[in-house]
């Protein structure tokens, strides 16, 4: 039994589409290092610093740089987070509620303040997952918060197992007046194929609907594609309301692997990820861009940025 999110996030992180928020743009990303420990089973330590490139309108690239860490506790039945960033500094905790008779719930809490903006929001989480209700089974999730300027905002997620094969779903984001993000789906997994499966959804907001699949072609090789169809004012491929959405994932050896997506629309972009793992502690990886939106423009379409891990 599956939360909403859990079902297509491989799929999203293949063909690189941010479900949760499909208009977000983020930088390039010209260098990152990170850190990551465990030095004791129960405690886990991450540090980041992110360089990206930051592109003006005159084609110029401004330097940004994040910084990051977070150290996790796991305390038994409670896991406390608590993070610091460059522009923020967070907690977070989520313990269990619940677990007998096949219910499973936890409820959790947040915060978070950006000091040097006057910031703050506050989160409320709860989860569920049910046993056997005449054939179906519902895993429930919703956060909400709260911010400084006294704003509510709630996103519940629903996910319904009404077979061992299929799943239909429904997420959305209300701000106490009006939804203002409505997305559904429906993902089938065939029992005689578990190489395989199937989803169709729908962004209701921004009028579009798609149909998918996930295929593991065989060890080491993973394909994801999906059309996408629009039935407002969207204008895709050659000025029809299509769009195509693709990634793949291949394991060269036991150390290196590649991975790369496409997204063809009114113009096409490609990425592509090389990741090589040095030893047991070093894992570096290069990635490559191209935004075919910025040709004729004067920001560059190509992008290489560099990466670079190191596990304790």
């Amino acid at each position: 039994m599956s939360f909403y999110s859990d079902l297509l996030r491989a799929v999203n992180d293949r063909v690189g589409y941010n479900a949760d928020d499909p208009e977000r743009a983020d930088n390039n990303v010209d260098s990152k290092f990170s850190f990551s420990a465990k030095p004791k089973k129960h405690i886990g330590l991450d540090m980041s610093r992110t360089v990206e490139c930051k592109d003006g309108a005159d084609g110029s690239c401004s330097t940004v740089e994040k910084t990051a860490s977070k150290l996790k506790l796991d305390h038994g039945d409670c896991v406390t987070t608590w993070a610091f960033a460059n522009d923020k500094m967070s907690m977070d905790a989520k313990g269990k509620a619940y677990n007998e008779d096949g219910w499973k719930s936890n409820v959790g809490g947040a915060y978070e303040i950006k000091q040097a903006k006057s910031e703050w929001k506050a989160t409320g989480s709860f989860d569920v997952k049910t046993p056997d209700m005449g054939g179906v089974k519902a895993a429930i999730n919703a956060t909400v918060e709260h911010n400084n300027k006294s704003e509510t905002t709630v996103k519940p997620k629903i996910n319904l197992e009404v077979n061992d094969e299929v799943n239909l779903g429904f997420s959305g984001v209300w701000d106490t007046k009006t939804l203002k993000e409505q997305w559904t789906q429906a993902v089938y997994k065939p029992q005689d194929n578990k190489d395989q499966m199937f989803f169709l959804r729908a962004d209701l907001v921004r009028k579009f609907v798609s149909a998918g699949c996930d295929i593991r072609v065989k060890d080491g090789i993973q394909h994801s594609f999906e059309a996408v169809f629009g039935y407002g004012e969207f204008k895709g491929i050659q000025g029809h309301p299509v769009a195509i959405r693709a990634g793949v994932e291949y394991e060269l050896s036991d150390q290196t692997e590649v991975s790369a997506s496409a997204n063809w629309d009114a113009t096409y972009s490609v990425n592509q990820t090389v990741q090589h793992k040095i030893d047991s502690h070093w894992t570096v990886s290069a990635t490559q861009a191209f935004e075919g939106a910025n040709v004729g423009s004067k920001t560059s379409p190509y992008h290489i940025g560099f990466a670079a891990a190191y596990k304790l």
